[in-house]
């Protein structure tokens, strides 16, 4: 029986190896080779940069096998091809072309090729200090005295100041973007937290020559204590303060504001009077009482507080001015907005426009956008309508008074709009305005040229069907600019969570503009937080 059952099993082990034999003919299927239809040469591009309409030499080959199914695209932008053999492909530069790799295209492949600059009349300044730059992110900047600027952000270091203990959160730089070094005492610079937002006090107000506010989310400023969350420096950087004496007779520094916030300030605002309009995600505005013992008889201190939604506004002093959106009766702020306020606006006749997370002001339905009188209470006559179906995340003016508004929301008065809207002064959509098919991903940032041209930038790679890095320049209609978007866009940086550009300055009398934010590269060249740009 064993005899039959060797004989069995060896008979089956010839037939697999017949089979096997059979079926492959002695070839792995697994190592086939599929040969792409085309090659470019890793540095096949002659020249490497040039503007639209100029020719470009493509070394590869393949080219002329294809030529009927072969494309070749700057950017995702389809250049004209003008010759080709089967080592090269002739082609003109298109319009709308942007800096990056040029890439060819048959049927459904991609054959990525060479890096080529498309040089345009939106330019980095390459002599501008933008390799030094800040070491973290800058959310604002503002012109002040002298043509230098003040910058706040997160950044502990700014143009290698080689500072001691560094520059904190806040520093002064000159006109050529080099760092001033006499901004900022030496020691405890700063502060240990991230400031948002900047004003330079007006001239006309007493006491005020080149003074500044600062304001974010802070509890200290130079090692003062109860400093919170909004500070008022000095010309040369050093906190304004007063010495006070405690109960026990020792001294101390305080701020000469008399309070602040306790949560994020994400706007502010300087009326003609000197009083201060806060505006961002807090709940109670606090003063520090110094004139207290413990039952141990030490000094202590105690911060009061009130409580406030998200808006405020104080006297010059820092003190609450409760005749601002205040209910005396019960000693604390209106109900004010029922979530965030992302954005506002002080306006030309003094109403403040807010904008964000909110749907309700003082129990009164407002979608995400509302505008208030000079005492903070709501303003009928602006039509919002069903507002916007989701949050904003920004707004700006135009010059004619219209506003631009950017964020998560899709629709804005029962009006499809892709994340962007312009409405009219009185809250009323613009219809002139059409950006398309807009974006998928998210605008932050909004910025005006001198010409009305609109600067977007946010976290999004394409723009209509233009395949865009984080930035694009729309016509005052939105429709794409045809000449100010030939760079390759910006690069975020790790930590960068609401788009890489945050403030745009446009400098007086030059045709240049300063970009800052969170970004690391400008058309692919180190940009570290800040880069200056030219134009015609």
């Amino acid at each position: 029986m064993k005899r039959y059952i060797y004989l069995i099993a060896l008979l089956a082990g010839l037939g697999a190896c017949k089979k096997e034999a059979v079926n492959t003919n002695g070839k792995n299927p697994y190592q086939e080779t599929v040969l792409p239809a085309i090659y470019i040469n890793k540095d096949g591009i002659n020249p490497v940069k040039g503007r639209v309409g100029d020719e470009v030499v493509i070394a590869g080959k393949g080219f002329e096998k294809n030529k009927d199914k072969l494309s070749i695209l700057f950017n995702g932008v389809k250049a004209t091809i003008i010759s080709l053999t089967d080592t090269t492909v002739r082609v003109k530069v298109p319009a709308q072309a942007a800096t990056g790799n040029v890439a060819a295209q048959v049927e459904q492949q991609y054959f990525f090729g060479p890096f080529f600059r498309v040089q345009g009349v939106f330019e980095m300044d390459t002599l501008y200090p933008s390799g030094v730059g800040a070491n973290d992110v800058i959310t604002d900047m503002i012109p002040v005295e002298n043509g230098k600027y003040l910058i706040v952000g997160n950044f502990t270091n700014y143009g290698g100041s080689g500072k001691p203990g560094g520059l904190n959160r806040v520093a002064r730089m000159n006109h050529d973007g080099t760092v001033d070094g006499s901004f900022g005492p030496d020691n405890k610079n700063g502060t240990n937290t991230l400031v948002r937002t900047a004003v330079m006090l007006p001239a006309t107000l007493p006491g005020t020559t080149n003074r500044y506010l600062v304001a974010g989310s802070f509890n200290n400023y130079e090692g003062v204590g109860y400093v919170n969350s909004i500070a008022l420096l000095n010309n040369n950087g050093s906190l304004a303060a007063n010495r006070i004496e405690l109960p026990s007779g020792k001294d101390l520094a305080v701020s000469v504001l008399k309070g602040g916030i306790s949560g994020s300030v994400d706007n502010m605002h300087v009326q003609a009077d000197g009083n201060i309009l806060l505006t961002g995600g807090f709940r109670f505005y606090v003063q520090p009482n110094f004139k207290l013992t413990s039952s141990l008889g030490l000094d202590s201190v105690h911060l009061d507080s009130i409580q406030i939604n998200c808006l405020v506004r104080l006297t010059p002093d820092g003190g609450i001015d409760s005749t601002y959106n205040y209910d005396l009766a019960k000693h604390m702020g209106n109900e004010g907005p029922n979530g965030f306020i992302n954005k506002s606006i002080l306006l030309p006749d003094g109403k403040l426009l807010i904008a964000g997370t909110f749907t309700k002001y003082n129990g009164q339905p407002v979608n995400r956008i509302a505008r208030l009188n000079t005492d903070g209470s709501l303003d009928p006559s602006f039509i919002v309508g069903a507002g916007a179906d989701r949050g904003i995340d920004n707004m700006e003016r135009q010059a004619d008074g219209k506003i631009l508004l950017t964020g998560s929301f899709n629709n804005y008065g029962g009006i499809p709009v892709p994340h962007l809207a312009r409405i009219n002064e009185n809250g009323v959509v613009d219809p002139t305005f059409n950006v398309g098919k807009g974006t998928s991903g998210f605008i932050y940032n909004i910025s005006f040229m001198p010409g009305g041209q609109i600067i977007l930038s946010g976290i999004f790679n394409k723009f209509g069907d233009l395949e865009r890095n984080n930035v694009i320049v729309l016509n005052a209609d939105g429709s794409i600019h045809p000449t100010f978007n030939s760079n390759g866009g910006i690069t975020l940086s790790p930590s960068a969570n609401s788009g890489g550009i945050l403030k745009i300055v446009q400098q007086a009398g030059e045709k240049s503009m300063l970009v800052a934010g969170s970004f690391t590269r400008y058309d692919y060249r180190v940009a570290n937080r800040i880069v200056r740009i030219t134009y015609p």
